[in-house]
Parts: C-alpha cells; sequence; structure tokens
C-alpha cells in the first residue's frame, strides 16, 4: 500500500504541469481558429472593397462616356443644321436644284410599290358590304308613333 500511495503522490506532483500543458494548448488552439477567422473575414472584406472600387471606377467611366456621347450628339446636330449643310453644300459649288436641272428617268418594266394603305384601328370590325339590314326601314321615332297607335 505504501508503494500505492507514493505513486499517486508522485503522479499529482506531475500533474500540475500536465493541466497547464493542457490548458495552454486549449487555449492556443482556440486563438488559432480565431486568427483564422479573422483571417477568411479579413481577405473577404478585401475583396469586397476591391469589387466596390471597381465599381465606382466603372460607374466614373460610364458618366464620363455618357458626357462624351451627348457631347458628339450636339456636334452632329450642329453640323447636320440645315442651315449649315446649305452652307457646306454652297461652298462646295452646289446650288438649288430648279424645275429645268431636274431630269426624271423612266425604267421599262418598273412597277412602284402599291400604295400604302393605312391599316383600321383595333376594335373596328367593320367589313365590306356589312351595313344595316334591310328589315330595319324605320326610325325610332317611327316605331315609337307606330307603338302608340296599338296601345
Amino acid at each position: 500500500m505504501d508503494i500505492n500511495l507514493r505513486r499517486r503522490r508522485q503522479a499529482f506532483r506531475q500533474a500540475p504541469w500536465r493541466v497547464q500543458v493542457r490548458s495552454t494548448s486549449s487555449t492556443l488552439l482556440l486563438l488559432l481558429a480565431l486568427l483564422a477567422v479573422g483571417a477568411m473575414y479579413l481577405a473577404v472584406s478585401a475583396k469586397v472593397a476591391e469589387a466596390g472600387r471597381r465599381v465606382l471606377v466603372l460607374e466614373s467611366r460610364r458618366s464620363e462616356l455618357m458626357h462624351e456621347n451627348s457631347l458628339l450628339t450636339a456636334r452632329l446636330a450642329e453640323m447636320t443644321a440645315p442651315q449649315v449643310m446649305m452652307a457646306r453644300a454652297t461652298n462646295l459649288g452646289f446650288q438649288p436644284a430648279g424645275p429645268h436641272d431636274i431630269e426624271y428617268v423612266t425604267v421599262q418594266g418598273y412597277r412602284p410599290a402599291d400604295a400604302f394603305v393605312a391599316p383600321r384601328p383595333p376594335g373596328t370590325f367593320w367589313t365590306e358590304g356589312v351595313g344595316l339590314s334591310p328589315a330595319f326601314t324605320e326610325t325610332l321615332g317611327e316605331w315609337f308613333t307606330r307603338w302608340m297607335q296599338n296601345q
């Protein structure tokens, strides 16, 4: 029994450092897990921030392009204004055509396209030949007069 008691005392004396190692390793494991989660969060946050910055840059570029497009549209409108076109044509030597300057060319066998016939508006169902039946020949007033005489 004495040996058993000694072993227990000896084991108890060794136990404090073992308990300390166990608690330290648990704490370090928890810290490493928190560090890994923090690193992943930081990586995701960095990617989101980078994507947001790219969106801002692209929106800025889009705004610049829209402004440039509107400037080009305005410039095209100025350049194709009738007064400007007439002035450019005159500078190039063109002149307005009169009736004696115009020549019409006839082409044998050419059939021009049929004249445009606008479609009927939706909801109108009028067809040719459909009208009032010949059985209805009296007006409302005539019918009312006939009805009053029969009463």
